[in-house]
């Protein structure tokens, strides 16, 4: 079996495309030769069933994984996933080779496209006869001409078969310009992906991206990540991108998980935020593989976990010797909101000036506090703060659940009151009507406490249908 062969960053599924047209062989036929079946549905960037491709091609099958089809970004970007998909993606499995890539959990396998350039299409034509498929155009999320700052045309592939005889890309579209951050992506997305060609590195990008961000002044001296600002100024560099069905972006400019899930180590995210947050960071795929941090090292969030269990224990043995607050505020720096709470929790006497809070008011409180009586009514009875009055509830053990559980309780016989009342006034009342009437009662008895209801309520009434 031959097929035409491979013009400068040609598409895989591109290539088959082209010979279906030139040679006029079925699109059947040669699945069933290439993959063994005649309905197989071939994945437009992660081609599966390489190896058998490869063999009856007589051609490498890693030439053809690296170096025609998008695999390899996805062993970049999804490293516990790499070995597996690889596997699969060389064997002829395409649906497990899909759901190992991720992407119909990242809400973005359900579209399947080609895109293209029209002035590629252009350029190709007049160098190679023809115009074809270019593997860099089909990146998720990608949405520019990594050559020319045009947007790139997409056409939806809902046939199974996609081994279309004559579907190559037109030269006669609209062009549209593309933004700044649109087609400084597509350059970082291309570059990357050439160098992913030759190689897979070792890097972990959650480690790369606290470095640099620290190196931007985005880290504070604890190891924290200066959300706000970093979040702020990355909103506005990225707000020119425009949406599209494979582009994950901020949900808004307070989507702080956007970054924060990107920095956590052994993550798995889609592809897309990586090249925008990259580009972002980088500016160009060789610097970030290429980069070497500074001598400075950020504090890792596990040491900053491990330095806020130290604090706490420095603060806890300077309130058991008797420091006062502001001493032991002056020493590490927390405020006293922290450690009064601290002090409550391990029983630790304070011996603050403000002594409204006794230990009798304390006893007071908390009996009022498991007779289920309203955190307000107790606050003015004992004449303090709604917020002193939840710390003392908040410090006894097991309180905090009573409570829930007492207004739980409450809950049920009011609504059981409510069911009762209504039937002892209307017994010839249907369940229809009783539902009507005490909507609200009714369905959070329903999902908490159905047993009762279903006992309770009349027996229901056979359908009857009407008379002919």
């Amino acid at each position: 079996m031959h097929l035409p062969p491979p013009l400068p960053d040609e598409l895989l599924l591109g290539r088959l495309i082209r010979h279906v047209t030139v040679s006029g062989e079925t699109a059947g036929a040669l699945a069933k030769r290439a993959f063994g079946s005649s309905r197989v549905s071939i994945h437009p960037f992660l081609t599966s069933g390489l190896r058998s491709l490869a063999d009856s091609l007589q051609e490498d099958a890693e030439v053809l994984l690296y170096q025609q089809t998008l695999a390899p970004l996805f062993f970049f970007y999804l490293p516990s996933h790499a070995e597996k998909l690889q596997a699969l993606v060389l064997v002829n499995d395409g649906a497990k080779a899909l759901r190992e890539s991720q992407l119909p959990s990242f809400g973005s396998g359900h579209s399947v496209c080609l895109k293209w350039c029209p002035q590629c299409a252009q350029h190709n034509l007049q160098e190679y006869g023809v115009a074809y498929w270019h593997r860099m155009h089909q990146i998720p999320g990608v949405t520019a001409c990594y050559k020319h700052p045009v947007l790139l045309q997409r056409v939806e592939l809902e046939r199974r078969q996609r081994l279309i005889a004559g579907l190559l890309p037109t030269c006669n579209s609209y062009l549209r310009s593309a933004s700044g951050i649109e087609s400084r992506v597509a350059a970082f997305s291309q570059n990357l992906l050439t160098n992913l060609g030759e190689g897979l590195p070792q890097i972990d990008l959650g480690t790369i991206y606290r470095y640099r961000l620290n190196e931007l002044g985005y880290i504070t001296s604890g190891g924290r990540v200066r959300r706000q600002s970093l979040l702020r100024r990355f909103a506005v560099e990225v707000e020119q991108y425009r949406p599209g069905p494979d582009t994950p972006l901020l949900l808004s400019r307070d989507d702080y998980r956007y970054i924060s899930e990107l920095l956590e180590p052994g993550g798995s995210h889609h592809p897309f935020r990586h090249l925008l947050f990259g580009t972002w960071l980088f500016h160009e795929a060789d610097k970030m593989l290429g980069y070497r941090p500074s001598q400075v090292k950020p504090a890792s969030a596990e040491n900053s976990i491990g330095e806020s269990h130290v604090l706490e224990q420095r603060c806890l043995k300077l309130l058991k010797e008797g420091r006062s607050m502001a001493e032991v505020y002056r020493l590490t720096g927390k405020s006293r909101c922290y450690l009064k709470r601290l002090a409550i929790q391990r029983g630790i006497p304070l011996n603050l000036k403000p002594r409204a809070l006794t230990h009798e008011l304390k006893q007071k409180i908390i009996r009022m506090a498991k007779s289920g009586m309203h955190r307000e009514t107790i606050s003015k009875r004992c004449g303090i703060g709604m917020g002193s009055v939840e710390q003392v509830i908040s410090s006894e053990p097991g309180l905090v659940a009573w409570r829930k559980r007492c207004h739980w309780e409450s809950k049920r016989r009011r609504c059981r009151a409510r069911i009762v009342r209504f039937r002892q006034a209307h017994p010839e009342a249907i369940r229809h009507v009783i539902k009507d009437e005490c909507n609200a009662e009714f369905f959070w008895l329903y999902g908490n406490d159905t047993e009762w209801l279903q006992l309770t309520l009349p027996p229901p009434k056979v359908a009857t249908g009407r008379a002919r």
